[in-house]
């Protein structure tokens, strides 16, 4: 009996991840950025956010089909819209499963940049309190995340290959 409500569950929780996955335009750039605006300089130099992704869809291959963040998905994942964001992108697993995503944000101002944190960190602490009771491995991996800053530049990265993200990351923006 256990198994089966076990499995029902995870199917549900599938099919709920599925239905909050939005449209997937193949990445275009009205999906993954919106327009920057000229507010207070970053403590590092200008990023290019949507070339460092590119650079780890490159480099890195994920556990599960990907779908790039939009506008409309990072309103409704994160709670944040063009009034804090000057420019993001960022990429989940849609398969309904695998927890994986990155998302880099670059916010408007410094006043800004902890409420992008905190947004960011609800959202990882609500998906490792589902996951956590369905499926350990994931767990595993949302456990190890954290949200990461740098001047404007706010980054959540959960994936078993995060360290390696997270260098790709840091090589594109020195370069």
């Amino acid at each position: 009996m256990k198994k089966i409500i076990l499995v029902l569950t995870a199917a549900a929780l599938a099919v709920t991840m599925c239905a909050c996955g939005g449209n997937n335009n193949g990445g275009s750039t009205e999906s993954t950025a919106s327009s920057v605006s000229s507010a207070a300089p970053a403590a590092s130099a200008e990023l290019d956010l949507q070339k460092a992704l590119e650079k780890v869809k490159a480099e890195i291959k994920m556990p599960a089909t990907t779908s790039d963040y939009t506008a409309a998905r990072l309103k409704r994942t994160f709670g944040l819209d063009e009034e804090k964001v000057a420019e993001f992108a960022g990429m989940f697993c849609d398969d309904g499963v695998t927890q994986d995503r990155i998302i880099y944000i670059k916010a408007k101002t410094e006043a800004d940049v902890p409420f992008i944190q905190e947004k960011l960190k609800n959202d990882w602490e609500a998906t490792y309190n589902v996951i956590k009771n369905y499926t350990p491995e994931q767990a595993a991996i949302i456990e190890k995340a954290t949200v990461d800053t740098d001047g404007l530049y706010v980054s959540l990265v959960i994936s078993g290959s995060a360290d390696e993200i997270k260098k790709i990351f840091k090589e594109t923006v020195k370069a």
